[in-house]
Parts: C-alpha cells; structure tokens; sequence
C-alpha cells in the first residue's frame, strides 16, 4: 500500500512538473523579443507616420490647391489613426520610439516648410509624398514578406490599404495640379 502512495506521488510530481514545462513552453513565444526585422518596420514606420502627420499639416495650412490642402488633412487623420496603433504594438513588444523626426525626413519638412506658398509648395509636396508613401509601401510589403510576428504583421496590414489610397489620391491631386491651365 506504501508503494502505491509513492507511487501515485510520483505520478502527481511527474503531472506537476509537465504542467509547467508546458505553461513555460506556451508562454516562451509571447515573451519573445521582437525580431530585428519587426523593430526595424516599428521604428522606420513611426518615423513615416511622423513625417506624414507634420507634412500632412503643412499642406493643410499652406497648400494652394483645395485637394492638396484637403489630401493633407486625410494624412494628418490616417497617420494619426495608424500611429496610434503602432505605438500601443511598440510599447506592447517594449520597441522604444522617439517623438522627434530624425535623419532624412526631418531635413525634407524643413525645406517643405521653406518653400514658398503657392503652386511651387503643393508640387514640392505631392513629389515629397509620392516619394514617402512608396517608402512606407515598401516596408509594409517587407514586413508582410519577412516579417515573424503576426501581430507587427497584421499592423502592416491594416496600413496597406491605406497607403494605397494615399498613393492613388497623390497620383490624381498631381495630375490636376500639373495639368497646364486652359
């Protein structure tokens, strides 16, 4: 009868410790750290949105096309929308972003906010977003492509459509903002 109450302890320790061996093995994958592929759309992405945002109210204030002017408040809304997102992801998988705009984009809002009012600022600013939304497509497709974490991935994916139609819209506003008067 001893042997039998040993031998059911055991039984019970062996269930206990696989029990947890499993509960580690669950936990592992969301404990994770971030791949170097998905921090890398993280940063890059939130640097996008930044640019997009203060680009999008420069446009908004200083274009001289109503559809500059009514583009660039979209981006300001949209961009807003998806950076939120991306924050709430980045602060979730402890991917560190920076409020200020660096590198690159920092020096084309500086020679946007420069350049004179008028039809000379809104083809400046439709070539700069033509540029910048092909840019963030780009990293969507290599996130979604490359990417390991399904959650920087769906992220992508919900921003996909939405650079699609910025693309789109830019393409539309530079055709009539480049179209000769008559």
């Amino acid at each position: 009868m001893a042997d039998k109450h040993r031998n059911l302890g055991a039984l019970h320790a062996l269930a206990g410790a696989l029990a947890a061996l499993l509960a580690l093995a669950w936990a592992a994958p969301a404990a994770a750290a971030p791949s170097p592929r998905d921090v890398s759309y993280l940063i890059a992405t939130h640097q996008g949105n930044l640019y997009a945002i203060a680009a999008g109210k420069l446009a908004a204030q200083r274009g001289a096309n109503e559809d500059v002017r009514r583009l660039g408040q979209t981006f300001v809304d949209d961009h807003t929308r998806l950076d939120a997102e991306l924050r709430a992801l980045a602060q979730q998988l402890k991917v560190p972003l920076t409020d200020q705009l660096d590198g690159p984009e920092q020096d084309e809002l500086k020679a946007l906010a420069a350049a004179p009012a008028g039809d000379a600022f809104d083809q400046m600013w439709i070539t700069e977003q033509i540029e910048q939304q092909g840019e963030l497509y780009e990293g969507i497709n290599l996130e979604l492509n490359y990417g390991y974490d399904e959650r920087v991935k769906n992220l992508a994916r919900d921003a996909d459509d939405v650079i699609l139609a910025h693309i789109g819209e830019l393409n539309t506003v530079d055709r009539e903002v480049s179209a000769p008067a008559g």
